[in-house]
């Protein structure tokens, strides 16, 4: 398969822009400029005119880019009081301050934005009750009851306050969300009553469900009964992407973030080498956070009725947004990522997620087995009905009977040094299929690998 670019894609085929916002920080983080949504934005969530950006996965991000002095470019969900947004935010940094440029913008309500929501399962059934928002921060964004709540909990005075500032553990705590478990039983301030506190956290980091069911009487005893068994194997082949995996990726994230705060010394001076000691730390996690992913996708992928959308994409677009995630680790080994120019497209079907998975994993493969100081190419080609992106290293390279099992579950080729899954081609692989396209290699000893994804053209 030719590897070499082609660009010469009509316009008229290639996929309209979407519409970009443009936000400016200073160095402090305090909002310059903005267009008019992500003012609305700022205000809603307590923000002030030429106060520090009230967004706070948009301000780590801008602090991000101008502590490294580079250029990022990285997914981000972003939620207001009544709604989720997930962008996609580039970031320039300068002498003064940072640029962002948010496109890929696409808003969904939150659940009290589309109307009450009966109790969860989990909730005793009860008349009274109280239904809590709570956002990333701990900040209440909604309360809803159909009770007549103290003054305390009118919404001007309830609004963006923290969750323990109002709400207490019945030895008189304040309440930390993280800490406590459903069940635990709570008190409301300025309310008497003794409530039961269920909590769930939304998907995607959008912050904390509450449901508060005045708490019952003591239950009766019942009849005992067998206990249920000790290992359900069939239940739990089923579950791990659902309620394991997210019960997993908590904890470890507050360990990741905590590690980089310290190792970044955001709070004050620290030794070179416990920084560098909370920096293993955090590398530890995010590589226990791609193995929960690993698994949550091969659950899913292998769940009968497994499809992926289909929907127009760039490759030559995805390309440089791979490119980019991975530039700083391939920064770190002097690598560097010859990607599509800022003028190429390629069109094709596929799904905008799965596709930026498949080529991140080819990538992220690509680094790892480079020699320092080597070049990795992303080259586009295509034909009557199909269009493709390779991948192309200057690594060892793979003999022919190690082509025939790279794509093999858990298969690590005798490479244990880099601590993979063994699952990342394996599920890239079959993403692609999914997508009605495929992903092959070419490759000989001491020749590097040329990975090559394939999909249905536009």
């Amino acid at each position: 398969m030719n590897a070499e670019a082609n660009s010469a894609v009509p316009a008229s085929a290639r996929p309209a822009a979407d519409p970009r916002r443009a936000v400016r920080l200073d160095r402090d983080g305090r909002l310059l400029h903005a267009d008019a949504r992500i003012s609305e934005l700022h205000h809603a969530l307590g923000g002030e005119d030429g106060g520090v950006l009230a967004l706070p996965r948009l301000l780590d991000l801008a602090r991000h880019a101008l502590r490294l002095g580079m250029r990022l470019s990285r997914p981000v969900t972003v939620f207001g009081p009544d709604v989720a947004i997930d962008l996609w935010c580039d970031c320039t940094s300068d002498a003064e301050g940072v640029d962002l440029l948010l496109s890929q913008w696409r808003e969904q309500p939150l659940p009290e934005a589309a109307g009450a929501a009966p109790l969860p399962a989990s909730v005793p059934a009860a008349e009274n009750y109280v239904h809590l928002r709570v956002d990333p921060l701990g900040r209440i964004l909604h309360v809803r009851s159909p009770l007549a709540l103290p003054a305390d909990w009118q919404a001007e005075r309830v609004t963006l306050k923290p969750v323990g500032a109002l709400i207490a553990t019945e030895d008189g705590a304040p309440l930390v969300l993280a800490d406590c478990h459903n069940g635990v039983r709570v008190r409301l301030v300025g309310d008497a009553r003794c409530w039961t506190l269920h909590r769930s956290r939304d998907d995607a980091g959008a912050g904390w469900s509450l449901q508060l069911a005045e708490a019952p009487e003591p239950p009766q005893p019942e009849a005992a009964t067998a206990p249920p068994p000790l290992f359900d194997g069939e239940r739990l082949a089923h579950m791990f992407g659902s309620q394991i995996g997210p019960a997993l990726r908590q904890p470890i994230g507050r360990i990741i973030a905590n590690a980089e705060t310290i190792g970044g010394r955001l709070e004050g001076p620290l030794r070179a080498d416990y920084a560098s000691y909370a920096g293993d730390i955090a590398s530890a996690g995010r590589h226990l956070l791609a193995l929960i992913d690993d698994l949550a996708d091969l659950e899913a992928i292998e769940a009968s009725g497994f499809s992926a959308a289909r929907e127009p994409v760039d490759l030559a677009d995805l390309g440089r947004r791979a490119a980019g995630l991975l530039a700083l680790k391939a920064a770190d080994r002097s690598i560097r990522i010859d990607r599509p120019a800022e003028d190429d497209s390629l069109p094709a079907i596929g799904e905008f997620r799965r596709v930026l998975q498949v080529l991140l994993n080819l990538l992220g493969n690509a680094i790892n087995y480079a020699p320092d100081g080597s070049m990795i190419w992303l080259r586009l080609d295509d034909g009557p009905d199909w269009a493709s992106v390779t991948v192309a290293d200057q690594g060892p390279g793979l003999s022919d009977e190690e082509q025939q099992r790279l794509f093999n579950k858990w298969e690590r080729l005798g490479r244990s040094g880099d601590g993979g899954s063994g699952l990342g081609l394996y599920i890239s692989r079959r993403l692609a299929l999914a997508m009605q396209g495929d992903l092959t290699v070419e490759s000989a000893p001491g020749q590097g690998a040329r990975f090559t994804l394939v999909l249905p053209k536009l």
